[in-house]
């Protein structure tokens, strides 16, 4: 295999790999996600993930933003962290960080030239990785390399059978618990529980969100039966003080926290400072509060509630299950995002449309349905046909001009797609 001399090239050489990220059908078995692939794959660079301590995050929603969280948490505590995280939004480096930033050009691409020549199936078996697979590990090669003091590795889909899941993770947490993916995970509560509890390693400490009863039951038994300390964070530990602030318990007044807009975010912190505890408490040190503040005041979390200047006021957010959309909708009620508003919105075809739509429009009165990925999203029109109101806009920059040009509020969600497509252009407008 040619060896590619930049990312782009790169990105190129990886649509030979099977991507299910892109792939509509495929089946969910223990053939497809081989973890031997994935074991023989690292065994072949010497098992760079067995090199630092790890904390592993599931969950339905709330993963990437808990593992983005606790990196900035880590890291105020001088601690050098290396984070893998999925899907990225506008380039694919943003998925393996070092030091709370995307890792370079250089170093990506050295990677790449580490890990794409031992990929070759051998014996002419059918053995190649997958997309995520060949990541993954090139950000546990990363890590190893930079010599990070932890790591911190989103779950892909699922747990079980997640590329992910041959760490010997110190730490494991599972944010929250929906359904989602059920044509893979299972179609209750208690089938997906078991699919993300499948992260749980024997005497592990396990931290979660709030679970539904079913899912906790579920969690519940798994836990107890690998002898698995267990912590569930509570929501209620962080509340919102003023627009901006918020308190946490056990830390003396407000603190400055911009990006944590609505009670999902603050959700997801719950979790994030219950991680941050036990690795402190497994290193026995004790928070630097001055430190934690300097660190949730400058924390930025891409495509979550995320506000750019106007006029006009722009969202943007990558909800795309109707629990998520709730969280936007609540979010935004919280910080007054002003009217009139027009939803850009955007929906891949794997999702709970009716749900999803349902939601969205509580959202607002305005909505304009656009293509966020030719392959992946449902017709825009299909979904305008699906709600009974609504315009059709196909191109996502002239939806966001139109609502513009209207007057009107855009804010941007239903697709990590959609974010990608327009977050350059909010960023280069709002500077």
């Amino acid at each position: 295999m040619k060896v590619p001399n930049s990312s782009r090239e790169f990105s190129q050489v990886l649509s030979s790999f099977t991507n299910y990220e892109r792939l509509q059908t495929f089946r969910y078995d223990q053939e497809s996600f081989d973890l031997r692939r994935m074991e023989a794959l690292a065994a072949a660079l010497g098992n760079p993930h067995n090199h630092y301590p790890a904390v592993h995050v599931a969950g339905t929603k709330g993963k990437g933003c808990t593992c983005l969280m606790l990196e900035a948490l880590l890291r105020a505590e001088g601690l050098a962290v290396g984070t893998y995280t999925s899907p990225h939004i506008e380039h694919l480096r943003e998925r393996i960080r070092i030091g709370g930033k995307s890792i370079s050009e250089d170093t990506f691409m050295r990677t790449v030239n580490s890990v794409l020549p031992i990929t070759e199936p051998a014996d002419g078996e059918n053995a190649s990785p997958t997309f995520f697979e060949l990541l993954t590990a090139m950000a546990m090669l990363c890590f190893a390399r930079a010599g990070v003091d932890i790591a911190i590795f989103e779950v892909g889909l699922g747990g079980r059978l997640d590329a992910t899941n041959i760490l010997s993770a110190r730490w494991s947490a599972i944010t929250s618990l929906g359904l989602e993916h059920t044509r893979l995970l299972g179609d209750t509560l208690t089938s997906i529980a078991r699919e993300k509890a499948g992260i749980l390693r024997e005497e592990t400490p396990l931290v979660t969100g709030d679970l539904p009863t079913e899912a906790r039951e579920e969690i519940k038994r798994i836990a107890t039966e690998k002898n698995t300390p267990w912590t569930v964070a509570d929501p209620g530990s962080i509340t919102r003080s003023s627009h901006g602030l918020i308190e946490i318990e056990g830390i003396p007044g407000p603190i400055s926290a911009p990006a944590v807009r609505g009670p999902g975010l603050r959700a997801d912190l719950a979790v994030a400072m219950s991680l941050y505890h036990a690795v402190l408490d497994h290193l026995d040190r004790t928070p630097d509060i001055d430190q934690l503040r300097d660190a949730l005041e400058n924390l930025r979390l891409p495509a979550r509630v995320e506000i750019f200047p106007g006029p006009p006021l722009s969202c943007l957010d990558a909800a795309h299950t109707p629990e998520s959309m709730a969280s936007l909708r609540l979010a935004l009620e919280e910080i007054e995002f002003p009217q009139p508003r027009a939803l850009i919105f955007s929906l891949s075809s794997d999702k709970r449309r009716e749900e999803v739509l349902a939601e969205a429009a509580s959202i607002s009165d305005e909505i304009i349905f656009t293509l966020a990925d030719e392959t992946r999203s449902i017709p825009p029109a299909e979904l305008r046909d699906a709600l009974g109101r609504g315009q059709v806009i196909e191109d996502p920059l002239e939806a966001i001009e139109h609502a513009r040009h209207g007057g009107l509020n855009p804010i941007i969600t239903g697709s990590f797609y959609l974010a990608g497509a327009l977050r350059p252009h909010l960023r280069a407008r709002s500077e």
